[in-house]
């Protein structure tokens, strides 16, 4: 699939990716103000480029990695770059969670931000059972805690 400059909003989800979307784009959409999340990935959704997005006041999560069955089931292989993601969810929100086994995605020279103070607030949240995931070059501003790595705990 291919979405591009697509303006999203007032939705449950901003883009939902659902079992085997494989080699996608998604590239300059403005997604805001879904009440869920604003991308969310999961079922072997694999080797997609998501590029230049503005991912905006998500009700609960920017985006989410979702936990699914499993390793083998998880979202892996895919290249989030210049991304915007601001203002995440209530004050316990997450701009980027990485949850279940998911690994091998690449997360570049994304702005993860928080405008609305810090609260109990997460940038990016890599679950006790994720893999190793890249992430490199991103900014980070506005929350509680930057980066939590649950694998450590």
């Amino acid at each position: 699939p291919m979405m591009r400059r697509n303006v999203i909003s007032d939705c449950l989800y901003g883009i939902f990716c659902f079992c085997f979307v494989r080699n996608g784009l998604a590239e300059d959409n403005q997604i805001s103000s879904c009440l869920c999340d604003g991308i969310s990935i999961g079922h072997r959704d694999n080797e997609n480029l998501v590029r230049d997005n503005d991912v905006l006041r998500s009700g609960k999560v920017g985006i989410l990695f979702r936990p699914e069955r499993g390793e083998g089931f998880t979202a892996q292989g895919n290249r989030f770059e210049n991304n915007r993601i601001i203002d995440s969810g209530a004050d316990d929100g997450v701009g980027i969670d990485i949850q279940g086994v998911t690994a091998s995605n690449i997360f570049l020279k994304n702005i993860v931000k928080e405008t609305r103070g810090p609260a109990s607030r997460i940038g990016i949240r890599l679950g006790e059972q994720s893999g190793p995931n890249e992430l490199t070059d991103n900014a980070i501003e506005g929350y509680n805690i930057p980066v939590q790595d649950l694998r450590k705990a």
